[in-house]
């Protein structure tokens, strides 16, 4: 029985993970595969876990994993939305999924994210209200990935662009070619 490709986005909050991982499962999903996404901000919400240290990070991140792990017999895809900030995370999943881990590092840089905001959370950790923020605060920085797949670059691109950009790329990747019209 064939697993599941892990189709890891990472990157900081805000640089459009989720947008762009919704945006490929509707794509796949109109190709008839069996598509889920495992979003972080989910598992951690679940799990109650609501302090960003560095050990509540790798602790969710390898909970991430190991549910992707458990349910990779039953889809064709799992689309992982999570910025795990640290390589060892990262490190593990690839070892784990081996050829069917395919990292996706969607680039913003730390401006851009800011003037997003999408959640909130620059703006309370700036005021003092959020501790750990992942690349803001130096006891958890967001180290880029080395060898991505994959590089998305939020900064410039809209989603629209960047969503062809992705589903372009994804598609000389899979074995199963999947066209994507603009």
């Amino acid at each position: 029985m064939q697993s599941a490709k892990i189709i890891w986005f990472t990157g900081l909050s805000g640089s459009g993970k989720t947008t762009l991982a919704r945006n490929l499962f509707s794509y796949l999903k109109g190709k008839k595969q069996r598509v889920r996404i495992v979003d972080g901000d989910i598992i951690r919400n679940k799990e109650e876990i609501s302090i960003f240290t560095p050990e509540g990070i790798i602790s969710n991140n390898r909970k991430i994993i190991d549910l992707c792990y458990k349910i990779q017999k039953d889809y064709d895809y799992i689309l992982v939305t999570v910025i795990a900030p640290f390589d060892k995370t990262r490190t593990i999943a690839k070892e784990k999924f081996k050829s069917n881990y395919i990292e996706i590092y969607v680039k913003a840089n730390l401006d851009t994210v800011i003037k997003r905001d999408v959640k909130g959370l620059y703006n309370k950790a700036m005021h003092g209200d959020l501790t750990y923020m992942i690349g803001l605060d130096k006891r958890v920085p967001y180290e880029e990935p080395l060898n991505p797949k994959i590089v998305i670059d939020t900064n410039f691109d809209n989603i629209a662009k960047s969503t062809y950009i992705l589903i372009s790329k994804i598609d000389l990747l899979l074995d199963v070619p999947l066209t994507f019209k603009e």
